[in-house]
Protein backbone atom coordinates (compact mmCIF):
# COMPACT_ATOMS: atom_id res chain seq x y z
CA UNK A 1 0.00 0.00 0.00
CA UNK A 2 1.46 3.52 -0.43
CA UNK A 3 1.74 6.54 1.27
CA UNK A 4 1.00 9.87 0.82
CA UNK A 5 3.71 12.17 1.56
CA UNK A 6 4.59 16.13 0.32
CA UNK A 7 7.60 16.77 -1.85
CA UNK A 8 9.80 17.55 1.12
CA UNK A 9 9.05 14.32 3.06
CA UNK A 10 10.32 12.10 -0.31
CA UNK A 11 13.36 14.16 -0.45
CA UNK A 12 14.09 13.19 3.06
CA UNK A 13 13.59 9.58 2.20
CA UNK A 14 15.59 9.89 -1.08
CA UNK A 15 18.42 11.95 1.70
CA UNK A 16 18.55 8.88 3.52
CA UNK A 17 18.80 6.22 1.16
CA UNK A 18 21.17 3.58 0.81
CA UNK A 19 23.50 4.60 -2.58
CA UNK A 20 23.26 2.05 -5.39
CA UNK A 21 20.22 1.50 -7.64
CA UNK A 22 17.54 2.60 -5.32
CA UNK A 23 13.93 3.08 -6.89
CA UNK A 24 11.23 4.86 -6.27
CA UNK A 25 7.54 5.99 -7.54
CA UNK A 26 5.41 8.48 -6.89
CA UNK A 27 2.23 8.52 -8.00
CA UNK A 28 0.76 11.77 -8.98
CA UNK A 29 -2.84 12.44 -9.62
CA UNK A 30 -2.90 15.67 -12.11
CA UNK A 31 -2.78 15.66 -15.50
CA UNK A 32 -0.17 17.97 -16.10
CA UNK A 33 2.86 16.95 -13.88
CA UNK A 34 5.54 18.42 -15.40
CA UNK A 35 6.24 20.87 -12.98
CA UNK A 36 6.86 18.04 -9.86
CA UNK A 37 9.36 16.94 -12.42
CA UNK A 38 11.38 19.73 -12.98
CA UNK A 39 10.70 20.17 -8.97
CA UNK A 40 12.22 16.75 -8.31
CA UNK A 41 14.87 17.58 -10.70
CA UNK A 42 16.00 20.65 -9.28
CA UNK A 43 15.62 19.65 -5.38
CA UNK A 44 16.98 15.88 -5.96
CA UNK A 45 20.27 16.98 -7.18
CA UNK A 46 20.77 18.96 -3.71
CA UNK A 47 19.34 16.08 -1.54
CA UNK A 48 20.63 13.02 -3.62
CA UNK A 49 24.02 15.24 -3.96
CA UNK A 50 24.18 14.09 -7.19
CA UNK A 51 23.65 14.86 -11.08
CA UNK A 52 19.98 14.49 -11.43
CA UNK A 53 18.72 13.68 -14.92
CA UNK A 54 14.79 13.32 -16.78
CA UNK A 55 13.77 10.96 -19.53
CA UNK A 56 10.35 11.43 -21.31
CA UNK A 57 8.20 8.17 -21.14
CA UNK A 58 7.33 9.35 -24.52
CA UNK A 59 9.17 6.47 -26.32
CA UNK A 60 9.58 3.09 -26.89
CA UNK A 61 10.60 0.93 -23.71
CA UNK A 62 13.66 -0.21 -25.81
CA UNK A 63 14.38 3.13 -26.77
CA UNK A 64 13.91 4.15 -22.92
CA UNK A 65 15.99 1.59 -22.02
CA UNK A 66 19.00 2.81 -24.63
CA UNK A 67 19.04 6.22 -22.89
CA UNK A 68 19.28 5.12 -19.24
CA UNK A 69 22.07 3.03 -20.42
CA UNK A 70 23.94 6.10 -22.10
CA UNK A 71 22.54 8.81 -19.33
CA UNK A 72 25.64 9.83 -17.42
CA UNK A 73 23.96 11.10 -14.49
CA UNK A 74 23.78 9.20 -10.98
CA UNK A 75 19.86 9.41 -10.41
CA UNK A 76 17.15 9.88 -12.99
CA UNK A 77 13.39 10.66 -12.74
CA UNK A 78 11.26 9.06 -15.85
CA UNK A 79 7.94 10.13 -16.16
CA UNK A 80 5.34 10.36 -18.81
CA UNK A 81 4.34 6.83 -19.50
CA UNK A 82 0.55 7.64 -20.34
CA UNK A 83 1.05 6.39 -23.74
CA UNK A 84 2.53 2.92 -22.79
CA UNK A 85 0.56 -0.51 -22.97
CA UNK A 86 1.03 -3.44 -21.47
CA UNK A 87 3.80 -4.84 -23.67
CA UNK A 88 5.93 -2.07 -23.21
CA UNK A 89 6.17 -2.35 -19.80
CA UNK A 90 6.70 -6.03 -20.38
CA UNK A 91 9.33 -4.87 -22.59
CA UNK A 92 10.87 -2.69 -19.73
CA UNK A 93 10.88 -5.20 -17.51
CA UNK A 94 12.06 -8.10 -19.61
CA UNK A 95 15.43 -5.53 -19.51
CA UNK A 96 15.77 -4.92 -16.15
CA UNK A 97 19.32 -5.90 -16.08
CA UNK A 98 20.36 -3.31 -17.80
CA UNK A 99 18.85 -0.21 -15.96
CA UNK A 100 21.45 -0.34 -13.01
CA UNK A 101 21.93 3.40 -11.65
CA UNK A 102 24.71 4.62 -9.90
CA UNK A 103 22.15 6.30 -7.23
CA UNK A 104 18.82 5.43 -8.62
CA UNK A 105 15.10 6.26 -10.35
CA UNK A 106 12.38 7.83 -9.56
CA UNK A 107 8.74 7.21 -11.80
CA UNK A 108 6.66 9.85 -11.89
CA UNK A 109 3.27 7.61 -12.87
CA UNK A 110 -0.27 8.45 -13.10
CA UNK A 111 -2.55 6.10 -11.11
CA UNK A 112 -3.04 4.33 -14.26
CA UNK A 113 0.35 4.04 -15.49
CA UNK A 114 1.27 2.51 -11.90
CA UNK A 115 -1.13 0.29 -12.28
CA UNK A 116 0.01 -0.94 -15.58
CA UNK A 117 3.34 -1.16 -14.24
CA UNK A 118 2.40 -3.10 -11.45
CA UNK A 119 0.75 -5.57 -13.42
CA UNK A 120 3.00 -6.08 -16.58
CA UNK A 121 6.33 -5.06 -15.02
CA UNK A 122 6.52 -7.33 -11.50
CA UNK A 123 10.52 -7.41 -11.30
CA UNK A 124 10.60 -3.21 -11.75
CA UNK A 125 7.80 -3.10 -9.23
CA UNK A 126 9.91 -5.48 -6.88
CA UNK A 127 12.98 -2.76 -6.99
CA UNK A 128 10.61 -0.32 -5.51
CA UNK A 129 9.36 -2.45 -2.85
CA UNK A 130 7.80 -0.25 -0.16
CA UNK A 131 8.60 3.09 -1.64
CA UNK A 132 5.87 3.79 -3.51
CA UNK A 133 4.57 7.16 -2.73
CA UNK A 134 1.16 9.13 -3.39
CA UNK A 135 2.18 12.43 -4.22
CA UNK A 136 -0.60 15.03 -3.41
CA UNK A 137 -0.38 18.61 -4.78
CA UNK A 138 -1.93 20.04 -1.92
CA UNK A 139 0.57 18.65 0.45
CA UNK A 140 3.55 20.24 -1.98
CA UNK A 141 4.92 22.81 0.78
CA UNK A 142 5.61 22.41 4.29
CA UNK A 143 3.16 25.03 6.35
CA UNK A 144 4.70 27.69 7.82
CA UNK A 145 3.96 25.72 11.06
CA UNK A 146 6.05 23.12 9.93
CA UNK A 147 8.85 24.84 7.83
CA UNK A 148 9.50 26.53 11.90
CA UNK A 149 9.40 23.60 13.46
CA UNK A 150 12.29 21.99 11.17
CA UNK A 151 14.13 25.20 11.21
CA UNK A 152 14.12 25.39 14.74
CA UNK A 153 15.64 21.61 14.51
CA UNK A 154 18.53 22.39 12.28
CA UNK A 155 19.11 25.56 14.41
CA UNK A 156 19.52 23.05 17.74
CA UNK A 157 21.31 20.50 15.52
CA UNK A 158 24.02 22.80 14.58
CA UNK A 159 24.08 25.33 16.98
CA UNK A 160 24.11 28.24 13.94
CA UNK A 161 21.57 30.72 13.90
CA UNK A 162 19.74 31.34 10.01
CA UNK A 163 22.49 34.48 9.78
CA UNK A 164 25.39 32.52 10.79
CA UNK A 165 24.26 30.23 7.91
CA UNK A 166 23.60 32.01 5.30
CA UNK A 167 26.52 34.07 5.95
CA UNK A 168 28.69 31.28 5.74
CA UNK A 169 26.69 29.96 2.20
CA UNK A 170 27.77 32.90 0.63
CA UNK A 171 31.26 32.51 2.03
CA UNK A 172 31.51 29.19 0.66
CA UNK A 173 32.50 27.61 3.91
CA UNK A 174 28.91 26.07 4.77
CA UNK A 175 29.72 22.21 5.54
CA UNK A 176 28.40 20.00 2.44
CA UNK A 177 26.10 17.78 4.73
CA UNK A 178 22.43 17.72 3.26
CA UNK A 179 20.74 19.69 6.23
CA UNK A 180 22.42 22.52 5.05
CA UNK A 181 21.60 22.43 2.02
CA UNK A 182 17.96 21.83 3.09
CA UNK A 183 18.24 24.81 5.81
CA UNK A 184 18.87 27.01 2.24
CA UNK A 185 15.85 25.97 0.54
CA UNK A 186 13.79 26.08 3.92
CA UNK A 187 14.90 29.82 3.67
CA UNK A 188 14.12 30.45 0.51
CA UNK A 189 18.13 30.96 0.09
CA UNK A 190 18.80 27.84 -2.42
CA UNK A 191 20.60 30.22 -4.88
CA UNK A 192 23.23 30.02 -2.22
CA UNK A 193 23.61 25.98 -2.79
CA UNK A 194 27.25 24.73 -4.32
CA UNK A 195 26.73 22.76 -7.42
Amino acid sequence: MSKSVSIDEFLQRVASQPEGNTWSAIIFPQPDYQQLVDDLNDSLTIFAECEVGCISGKIFANDLVEQIVNKNEDYLILGTFESWDNHQWFQLDCQRSKLMRKRGVVLVLSPESAKAMFSYAPNIASWLGFRVFNFLKDTELLSIKERQARLESLREWSGLTDTQVIEMAEAQTLPLDPEYAEWLVLLERGDLIEQ
